[in-house]
């Protein structure tokens, strides 16, 4: 195994907990605790969060070197996730400020795969 399939190892995986989180937050957790005490969704929430600021810099970190090592900064497909990405970095942050808002999430949540399928799309 070289360096470069553990550096895309760890990009996939951070983009599997930082997604797959955002999808089990908005499909089991917040529907289930609904109508509950509010600090029950507010610690999931946080614990969440602070594991998904590491998942994004493991994300930017391995997906800016591999960006470099496959020669792809010219790549417009590259620039539409990146500038997704970005969208998603304010949108959360947004809603660190503003939680409660299920639109700000699953909007979150709708461009994250938006931006997992452009990554497959730069994958091939």
């Amino acid at each position: 195994m070289d360096t470069w399939t553990v550096i895309r190892f760890l990009h996939v995986l951070g983009i599997a907990f930082f997604v797959g989180g955002q999808l089990m937050l908005a499909t089991v957790v917040t529907p289930s605790l609904r109508g509950q005490d509010p600090a029950l969704m507010r610690a999931a929430a946080k614990r969440f969060g602070i594991a998904s600021v590491v998942a994004l810099v493991v994300i930017i970190g391995s997906g800016a070197a591999l960006a470099s090592h496959l020669h792809r900064w010219g790549d417009s497909t590259l620039h539409w996730k990146l500038g997704l990405l970005a969208l998603v970095l304010v949108l959360t942050a947004l809603h660190a400020v503003v939680p409660y808002r299920r639109a700000l999430s699953m909007t979150v949540l709708a461009i994250s795969i938006v931006i997992v399928l452009l990554g497959v799309e730069l994958a091939h």
